[in-house]
């Protein structure tokens, strides 16, 4: 493996390069992932426009938080996880220890931890996300398919807290 990669980097508001740039090196709880398919979701839309995410990103910084890949680098301490495993994770994983995690409310973490760089060949994933939100793809399921979890539980969660009822109206916003 070579020491660069393509990525796509945001700079600022509308301000996005391809460019070459360093392939991640990795701790010993992260695991190295090449990016077979990276999607593009409202959030990044907005983080382009905009320019910055205040919590999620600050520019200069490789783009895109939604992936499916390859394992092609596993660190030390790593269980459950080998090379050639088709994987996909999330962009973020709680901390499980403040006070709104203990709730039940991980996504009001007060640490919530957050990782991007899914526009690039390859992309870090960190000990955090690995432990509690990195999951093996089944052969079944395609990577393109497996990319989209993230947004799929963000209808899953959307329909645990308002859970609708036959008969109720309800609106679709997106494909």
């Amino acid at each position: 493996m070579t020491s660069q990669m393509m990525a796509a980097v945001l700079y600022g508001k509308e301000h996005l390069q391809v460019e070459a740039v360093a392939i991640p090196t990795i701790g010993d709880g992260d695991l190295l992932v090449r990016v077979k398919v990276a999607l593009t979701c409202g959030t990044d839309v907005k983080v382009f426009r905009r320019g910055y995410h205040a919590r999620m990103i600050v520019p200069p910084a490789v783009f895109g938080h939604e992936l499916a890949g390859d394992v092609v680098a596993v660190g030390r301490d790593v269980l459950g996880f080998e090379l050639g495993q088709r994987v996909v994770a999330a962009n973020s994983a709680p901390c499980n220890d403040c006070f709104f995690c203990r709730k039940g409310l991980e996504n009001l973490c007060e640490d919530l931890l957050f990782n991007n760089g899914a526009y690039a060949e390859y992309i870090r994933i960190p000990a955090r996300i690995v432990e509690r939100n990195t999951y093996l793809i089944p052969k079944r399921v395609s990577y393109h398919d497996a990319a989209l979890v993230e947004p799929l539980a963000c209808v899953l969660r959307g329909f645990e807290e308002t859970a609708p009822q036959p008969g109720d109206t309800i609106a679709i916003i997106g494909l």
